[in-house]
């Protein structure tokens, strides 16, 4: 079969790959849309390390069945799917405790494991839900990044009349705004440089949208937060300066949840502890926040079409990630389509 191979720093080629070993309990799935994720871009540019060429990215996908295996025979030869791809081993201390994001075993697809931008992909039948006929392939792909975003909102724990803070407005941002609103949050302010994902974020769910790059910045979010009274604050960048942002912001007693955490950032110890700020990690997603997720897709509760933004096909896959980094593209989600995709 054919995949889009990561070879190392800005290495990325569409060409032969070994076809899927498909186990017992797996269903085999010809991959039909893939979306790209900020951390498979820090992967091709080299910067996380946590993408070990070579191997296919990929974790964001939905497909069609072409084969059940042995005990994956609920799953009829062309149902269309979204797939989980967070695989936990159901054994060790933290999937005892339901925290299965945590596994000590976990696979990730497209991480720790090889992933779906390719042709076809072999899954365990348990990481398959089915795909509204509604839904096109390129908006299902939002189920795994919205998955990230309920959880995220989850950590910071009851947002019922909160203020919120999110910033960055990419895909997981505009997402987790969605999600803290969903959750009760009464006001959201949404911070970004970019004056277009400011619109987005207005569109979506934000009450305000705030440049950091403003000369007023500060007064301007003491004037649209209260006083400054930020109950919440979610990082979904993961830089010093998006995570300072969070902590001369948040109230005292107030709670950041880091979601963006791919390299080391400064933390202001002083202002943790004299104000006694909560800082919580939020790592991917369990099974009910994935489900959860493909609810509200079904349900129309996501503006699919705002978020999709650019789609190519995979077969480009090489330029696409280069354009991206070059910022040639700035789509908010980018997709890659596999031929008969729709």
């Amino acid at each position: 079969m054919k995949a889009l191979v990561f070879h190392g720093p800005r290495s990325l080629r569409w060409e032969d790959w070994p076809d899927p070993v498909v186990g017992d309990g797996d269903v085999l799935v010809a991959v039909r849309a893939v979306g790209i994720c900020g951390s498979d871009l820090h992967g091709y540019t080299g910067d996380s390390g946590r993408r070990i060429p070579p191997m296919v990215m990929g974790h964001e996908f939905t497909g069609e069945v072409i084969a059940p295996g042995r005990h994956g025979a609920h799953f009829q030869t062309g149902t269309r799917v979204v797939v989980r791809p967070f695989l936990h081993c159901g054994r060790c201390e933290a999937c005892a405790a339901g925290r299965t994001n945590l596994c000590a075993n976990r696979v990730y697809l497209g991480a720790n494991a090889n992933g779906a931008m390719a042709s076809r992909i072999a899954v365990p039948a348990d990481n398959l839900l089915p795909l509204g006929d509604h839904l096109s392939f390129a908006h299902g792909t939002l189920a795994e990044p919205l998955a990230v975003a309920i959880h995220a909102a989850r950590q910071a724990g009851d947002l019922s009349n909160r203020r919120v803070l999110v910033v960055g407005c990419g895909t997981i941002g505009l997402l987790t705004m969605i999600a803290a609103k969903r959750s009760g949050a009464a006001h959201v302010i949404a911070v970004d440089p970019k004056a277009e994902r400011r619109q987005a974020a207005l569109a979506m769910a934000a009450d305000a949208a705030l440049d950091p790059n403003d000369a007023n910045f500060s007064a301007n979010l003491i004037a649209t937060s209260r006083a400054g009274d930020i109950d919440a604050a979610f990082d979904a960048v993961g830089i010093a300066q998006t995570f300072g942002q969070c902590i001369d912001t948040i109230r005292p007693g107030g709670t950041i949840v880091a979601i963006g955490g791919w390299k080391t950032v400064p933390v202001d110890l002083s202002k943790v502890v004299s104000r006694e700020i909560v800082v919580r990690g939020s790592f991917n997603f369990t099974p009910a926040d994935f489900a959860t997720a493909c609810a509200w897709l079904e349900n129309g509760l996501i503006d699919c079409a705002s978020l999709v933004t650019t789609t190519f096909p995979m077969t480009e896959g090489g330029r696409v990630f280069e354009d991206i980094v070059e910022r040639r593209i700035d789509g908010i989600k980018v997709v890659l389509v596999n031929e008969a995709s729709t």
